[in-house]
């Protein structure tokens, strides 16, 4: 599914590289998913909420959708790949079999896994 690339959220990555400095903590990634905060950036912000909707994806499906996601979320976060990157793996995902299932859109009795 086509996905609106929303603005970066500079202040939210530039608040998980500094909770990540001096410490061996993975306390960038709390930043991000404490409150949800990055997923309710692009649900609302993003204005995310109304497409993955429109696919039968609600907001516990759209949680789900971003944690198999957490590896690139992390490389953004630590300037290992570009948001535009972040949205296309993100973008390309709704594409595969594993949406189709969280979504809804896959018949979760067709012994596919």
């Amino acid at each position: 599914m086509k996905l609106p690339v929303p603005p970066e959220p500079v202040e939210l990555k530039r608040e998980a590289k500094a909770q990540k400095k001096g410490t061996d903590w993975n306390m960038d990634s709390l930043v991000l998913w404490y409150g949800n905060r990055l997923p309710s950036y692009l649900w609302n912000e993003g204005e995310w909420s109304e497409t993955f909707k429109g696919e039968g994806c609600n907001w516990q499906c759209f949680l789900k959708v971003l944690s198999w996601h957490k590896r690139e979320i992390m490389e953004w976060a630590r300037d290992g790949i570009s948001w535009n990157e972040l949205i296309k793996k993100i973008e390309d995902f709704t594409e595969g079999i594993i949406f189709g299932f969280l979504s809804g859109r896959q018949n979760r009795g067709s012994g596919i896994v």
